[in-house]
């Protein structure tokens, strides 16, 4: 299965953090393998890091599981030098999970390691994997547990020892899962080749990593055929159906932009009574999360037919074709052509694109044109503003259900001021590359090449002085004044004069749509300068920190409102007892226990009392602040609560998926995050028993909470 002149390690480090340049190693694993899979070497030492650390953080060792009396005899890095090279040379192929990272430590130490190439298992798994829970190793590996192939290959690798959670973040036992990950998703592409053999012409097209190190055993040797199609992706719709109700509501009996309560009114038997309609309606809320919400009641009742913000993937059968015959396939390329085969195989009308080089390929062959319509579409707020703006979009005449009504203002400002962030421009700057890359306009990529390199310069002076600005370094928000001819701003400003420099040459170069949407988003981002400007900042990593820019928030009254809806419209709101109610008779849903309890030793005095029950219950604590979060949590692990319950702990322990992954699989635990966290739970179906209110400070308290209460019901 693999070429036999190469040959193949796997690497992990744990480590005391995710920082490279501050943080160190405290344990490595290495795994050599044969061509079949059978490991053959295998290395793992604790390491002692080489600053003086009295003792590891508890966060680190509740990842890891890795004390300090596991490392504080443990040979130095250094130590392990000769040990560790031994697994290198020049035709080693290196196979990790996100092998950045670990490649990235590795020569922070030994700068003069020598390997032939990276197989990155985290890009294989997204090609394969399609829509997983999390895309995190060890829950890859729990997830495909249950698939027999998966299970024979890992018993293989790990020389029958059956699966343990306990011993996931042990660098020895990690890189082996990795190697049962590869195996896997190998004998995954080797199915897909025998089973569609229009593929082997890509891989004889590929010119690197995979043409060389598989043997599948192809003929390759005239293969490639230059006038391929693929069969599309279709959605295979049931017609709709037929719904029954006990809450009857007819929209002609209910007038156009009035207000109604509907915080009496059970979630599932509204959502029903809208889809009886079966007309045209647009269900527009707050956050994506309780859309996932409901688009899980609708499809429990048999609607199918609704349009999601990720439900469609629209490609243009002549710029697809156009890519297919390319002349020679890069690794990504070839992975995303093998995605979409196994996507047609499994029946999947949606790509599951789910890393850069996707985004980029798709953004060369998607259809752009609109020419499908759904009866019901789930829309977010600033989405359901954005098909009102245009006068020609599909779903702009239809029937418009607006909830989260007490929203609006916040919704709807952040709409209209239209945050600027840069990165979403150096994006923009690498999908047209690669589609001038696709096309040989040089012309094209040169004048692209030359202004992003100057926008990143931009970007950096831009960030440095706002940067100035926060004095207080645990602010996230700041409001600050125009940034044009501001002296503070005086090296951006002398950057932005020479915007112009570059516009004519991409005007002159680019195609004229691509040209107006960089030139949009350009002018988009000076207008905010000129005016009062809110900053956001946000974190990329655990020490490193981005500015996204936007118009101070903007107040709508109510006429001014509702002038944008064209279609017939009703506003719902879940609290304010003001409104019209919707049903008169409707008896309030069961209610989540929430607690307020707004001091660490008085979470811990409860948590304790809990003690007895604490095995069999979940419980979130609501933590909008991350320093309280990872205050919250430490106090927890200290107190030996992390032996009785699993801890998550939002951008903190792990990232949302892996942490919704485990909440979903494990029987106790507590869980501390903010209110979006707790609504994506829902979405997943965790059933929360006790919520505890540590730090609410939004001025939507209300709202807050009994929007919780309307989602948190264990059938929704």
């Amino acid at each position: 299965m693999l070429n036999k002149n190469f040959r193949y390690v796997s690497l992990d480090f744990e480590t005391t953090g995710l920082d490279v340049k501050k943080d160190e190693a405290i344990q490595i694993g290495l795994v050599e393998i044969d061509v079949n899979g059978k490991p053959i070497k295998e290395f793992k030492s604790f390491v002692k890091p080489q600053k003086d650390i009295s003792e590891l953080r508890d966060l680190v060792a509740y990842i890891t599981g890795i004390k300090m009396d596991d490392i504080k005899d443990a040979p130095s890095i250094l130590d392990l030098k000769d040990e560790i090279l031994d697994f290198f040379g020049e035709n080693v192929v290196l196979i990790w999970h996100n092998i950045e990272f670990d490649i990235a430590f590795m020569q922070k130490y030994f700068g003069e390691v020598q390997y032939y190439s990276t197989l990155d298992t985290l890009i294989l798994a997204q090609s394969f994997v399609h829509f997983a829970p999390s895309y995190a190793l060890d829950v890859l590996v729990e997830h495909l547990l249950s698939k027999e192939k998966f299970k024979n290959t890992f018993d293989k690798i790990h020389g029958g020892v059956a699966f343990d959670s306990n011993d996931v973040h042990d660098a020895l036992y990690d890189s082996k899962n990795s190697l049962a990950l590869f195996f896997y998703l190998l004998s995954y592409m080797t199915e897909l080749v025998k089973e569609y053999p229009v593929l082997s012409n890509f891989l004889a097209k590929n010119t690197w990593l995979y043409n060389k190190i598989l043997d599948l055993q192809l003929d390759r040797a005239g293969k490639k055929n230059n006038n391929i199609e693929l069969p599309n992706l279709e959605r295979q719709l049931p017609s709709n159906v037929s719904i029954d109700t006990d809450l009857k509501i007819k929209l002609e009996d209910y007038q156009n932009k009035e207000r109604y309560f509907i915080g009496n009114v059970d979630m599932k038997k509204l959502i029903r009574a809208i889809s009886s309609w079966n007309k045209n309606v647009i269900l527009s809320f707050s956050s994506v999360a309780k859309l996932n919400i409901v688009k899980n009641i609708l499809n429990e009742i048999g609607m199918k037919n609704i349009w999601f913000f990720r439900w469609q993937t629209i490609i243009s059968k002549s710029k697809f074709k156009r890519f297919l015959n390319k002349e020679d396939f890069g690794d990504n390329e070839l992975l995303f052509v093998f995605k979409y085969m196994s996507h047609l195989r499994n029946n999947s009308s949606v790509l599951d694109l789910n890393n850069n080089f996707d985004y980029k390929i798709y953004h060369y062959i998607q259809d752009n044109n609109k020419n499908k319509k759904y009866p019901i579409v789930l829309t977010s707020h600033a989405w359901l503003f954005s098909i009102l703006e245009d006068v020609d979009h599909l779903y702009r005449h239809y029937d418009v259900c607006f909830f989260d009504t007490e929203m609006r203002y916040k919704s709807y400002n952040s709409y209209l001021s239209k945050p600027s962030d840069l990165y979403l421009v150096l994006n923009l700057l690498e999908n047209f590359y690669y589609k001038y890359t696709l096309e040989n306009l040089e012309a094209a990529k040169s004048a692209i090449d030359s202004f992003a390199r100057f926008f990143e310069v931009f970007m950096w002076v831009l960030f440095t002085e706002t940067k100035k600005k926060f004095v207080d370094i645990r602010d996230n928000f700041l409001t600050i004044n125009p940034i044009l001819e501001n002296i503070d701003f005086f090296e951006t400003n002398r950057l932005i004069k020479k915007f112009d420099n570059h516009k004519k040459i991409l005007e002159e170069t680019l195609d004229q749509k691509d040209f107006e949407n960089l030139r949009n988003k350009i002018d988009h981002m000076i207008n905010i300068f000129g005016g009062l400007i809110q900053v956001d900042k946000r974190m990329y990593t655990q020490s490193e920190f981005y500015f996204v820019y936007s118009e101070s928030s903007q107040f709508t009254n109510w006429d001014e409102f509702t002038d944008i809806f064209l279609s017939h419209t009703l506003f719902f709101s879940n609290f304010d007892g003001s409104y019209k109610n919707l049903i008169e008779d409707e008896k309030n849903q069961e209610k989540l226990k929430v607690l307020k309890l707004d001091t660490i030793g008085t979470i811990l005095n409860f948590m304790e009392k809990e003690k007895d029950d604490i095995w069999s219950k979940t419980y979130f604590i609501i933590s909008t602040v991350k320093s309280e979060s990872k205050e919250i949590f430490e106090s927890l692990y200290s107190n030996g609560f992390g032996q009785k319950s699993e801890l998550l702990v939002e951008n903190i322990t792990w990232s949302m998926g892996k942490n919704i992954f485990k909440a979903k699989t494990k029987w106790s635990k507590i869980i501390v995050g903010g209110y979006n966290f707790l609504m994506w739970l829902f979405a997943n179906k965790v059933n929360i028993d006790i919520c505890i209110d540590f730090n609410i400070k939004w001025k939507s308290y209300k709202y807050l909470l009994n929007d919780i209460q309307r989602y948190a019901k264990k059938d929704l």
